[in-house]
């Protein structure tokens, strides 16, 4: 049985302390802190410039573990570089790669791709927040259709971003590797990704979704909630790729999941929206989850 079915089974042990930087109610920072439960102490962490940034500045950290800070475009090859120096010296360890969506889904994307073409042995975590959110919540291909970012503005002329959401998951899961979705508000189903990812023999990919209260808009104390309605409305897909096939992870059938409004109302970044966007995004998620379940896993386009 894999581990991780109870709450209990969660490790009482914490590699990430309090005390950081970070913005109140970061959905990162809780990431980070289940993905080194799993992973245990003997992890090196690399991080790429982004949020997570925040978290470790001379002369302290909250973290118990090694922490690498590289540069936002080449997180993987600085974590294949490690995996041949720990070859090297005949150390085993974990190397796990956080990163956000503008390192991961964007300018970092070729050194992600080239490490999982090669194999190279590594967890690779996309802390998801929608936008390059430490440098002021920029447009990047994680942003959902028609969410304000301060380089996608609503206006006369446009509705918020243009564009969907890149697959990243599917694209990573076409390199051979595995690749999953994950949420920070289901920390049970996030750890046995991250675990099977750790098992791996090469490069496992999780692209987790988390809150951001800052660039979204909302209470702190609201974040868990809205990840959650991401996933209970089928905004946020949650399956796994495993050797060129998708298993879906939840679904509750059709016309059981919560309408899109719920996930939307209460966030800024969505509040220009009208009924007319509101309806265009929901005909978009139920087309998505109609060619999931008649199998064409790759023939849809996420939200």
């Amino acid at each position: 049985m894999a581990k991780y079915q109870k709450f209990k089974d969660i490790p009482d042990e914490n590699l990430l302390e309090g005390g950081s930087f970070s913005c109140a109610g970061c959905g990162g920072e809780l990431g980070l802190k289940l993905a080194l439960k799993v992973l245990g102490e003997d992890t090196i962490v690399v991080n790429a410039s982004g949020c997570m940034t925040l978290l470790s500045n001379w002369p302290t950290s909250p973290l118990k573990v090694p922490f690498i800070h590289s540069a936002i475009e080449n997180a993987a090859s600085t974590a294949t570089g490690i995996r041949h120096a720990l070859k090297a010296l005949n150390r085993e360890m974990n190397i796990l790669c956080y990163a956000g969506d503008g390192a991961t889904y964007d300018i970092g994307f070729q050194s992600l791709s080239g490490a999982a073409s090669r194999g190279d042995d590594m967890v690779y975590v996309c802390y998801n927040n929608s936008c390059f959110g430490n440098t002021g919540n920029q447009w990047s291909t994680a942003t959902p259709k028609f969410a304000r970012t301060t380089t996608s503005p609503p206006g006369s002329e446009s509705h918020g971003n243009a564009l969907s959401r890149k697959d990243m998951a599917k694209i990573m899961g076409a390199h051979g590797c595995y690749s999953a979705t994950a949420s920070t508000a289901l920390p049970l189903d996030f750890m046995r990704k991250v675990e099977k990812a750790r098992k791996y023999k090469g490069l496992g990919f999780v692209d987790l979704l988390v809150n951001c209260p800052t660039n979204w808009g909302f209470e702190p104390k609201e974040g868990i909630d809205i990840v959650m309605k991401a996933v209970f409305t089928g905004i946020w897909p949650l399956y796994e790729v495993e050797n060129g096939m998708m298993t879906i992870n939840y679904d509750p059938g059709p016309g059981k999941f919560q309408p899109v409004k719920n996930f939307l109302k209460g966030q800024q970044r969505f509040r220009h929206l009208t009924k007319k966007d509101i309806a265009e995004i929901q005909k978009d998620v139920d087309k998505e989850w109609e060619l999931y379940r008649g199998g064409k896993y790759w023939q849809t386009d996420e939200y």
